[in-house]
């Protein structure tokens, strides 16, 4: 998102902003783009969609437009950016993680001036929200843990390279989803074996990557709450990657003291994060993630690093070091078990 300069273009097209996004999430949603790796024409189109087809023919012109499809005469395909992420079945499919904001829309995004006015979404209270994530249906759960295997895949093997694993046996991947960074470390260090740590739905998914990855020797599961069940012992390392978020500081703390107690001594923790500089309000990107945190859980925001430093030290952690693996937004916390 760029800069605003101070024209009123800028702020108009920030108002436009959410069109251009609602478009993509209907075209994933409808899987237009699986349709349209061969040329076809709108009425075709409209027809497969079982869609009106004046109504198809324009949203077809606005997604060319969006340079999502190519449009040759009154024939629209797939543009080479959506032919490689947004066609179901293909290795690199994407797809999940467009559903999954979407869905953040339909349970927070659209309901953002209640959730000021009382301190938290609609549907989360507080007081009963007890695992950071209300009761979904299945495909949404799915499309969630999905979307964070497909922005973690293109992640997991700088961060391989920029954590010090060689001297790791036990790891334990907490809230690991969809055990995509387990599967990395495992890969990368054929003598570490791993636990992917988190709820019954997002642990079947687990196996299912662990089973296609050919790791299932070496990476293991375990279902549970972490905020109230016991998560194991004996680790030589713990890795929480974008947990921290969905949580308030008492739940923070918990998780970190919980971390620390399940550590072998010289063990390390290594958090993983959309942190804040200390003024709060930057980078861009974190500031964002902050407030989408504050419009689809009760508790959730994004924290400076100085904030989690000191949590991890007041929980009995050596001063943590803070690594940059790339030039994105996140970066990683790691301190040792005294």
């Amino acid at each position: 998102m760029p800069a605003l300069s101070g024209g009123f273009m800028d702020l108009l097209n920030l108002a436009r902003g959410f069109q251009a996004a609602k478009m993509l999430m209907v075209a994933v949603d409808l899987a237009v783009f699986d349709f349209l790796e061969e040329p076809r024409s709108a009425v075709e189109t409209a027809a497969w969609l079982k869609a009106d087809a004046r109504a198809a023919g324009i949203f077809l012109n606005g997604l060319a437009a969006l340079g999502l499809l190519v449009k040759e005469v009154d024939y629209f395909k797939n543009s080479d950016l959506a032919s490689l992420y947004l066609v179901r079945g293909k290795e690199e499919y994407r797809g999940e993680i467009i559903k999954h904001m979407e869905h953040t829309w339909d349970r927070g995004w659209h309901d953002l001036r209640y959730t000021l006015e009382v301190g938290h979404p609609r549907e989360a209270d507080p007081e009963k929200w007890v695992d950071a994530k209300p009761e979904r249906d299945e495909k949404e759960v799915r499309a969630f843990i999905c979307g964070m295997d497909a922005i973690a895949r293109d992640l997991a093997p700088k961060i391989t390279a920029a954590l010090d694993l060689k001297q790791v046996k036990r790891l334990l991947d907490l809230g690991g989803g969809p055990a995509t960074y387990a599967i990395a470390f495992a890969k990368a260090h054929p003598e570490l074996r791993a636990t992917v740590f988190d709820l019954p739905a997002p642990i079947k998914i687990a196996q299912e990557q662990i089973a296609k990855h050919g790791v299932s020797d070496r990476v293991d599961t375990l279902a549970g709450n972490f905020l109230q069940d016991d998560i194991g012992r004996g680790y030589d390392f713990i890795w929480v990657s974008q947990i921290l978020h969905s949580h308030d500081e008492s739940q923070c703390r918990l998780i970190i003291r919980k971390c620390l107690e399940a550590l072998n001594p010289g063990g390390a923790l290594a958090i993983h994060d959309f942190y804040l500089n200390k003024d709060g309000a930057s980078p861009l990107g974190p500031a964002m993630f902050g407030v989408h945190m504050l419009a689809v859980t009760p508790r959730g925001r994004a924290y400076t690093f100085g904030e989690v430093g000191e949590w991890m030290a007041a929980a009995g952690l050596n001063p943590p070091e803070y690594l940059r693996y790339d030039e994105g937004d996140a970066g990683i916390l790691v301190g040792q078990k005294k």
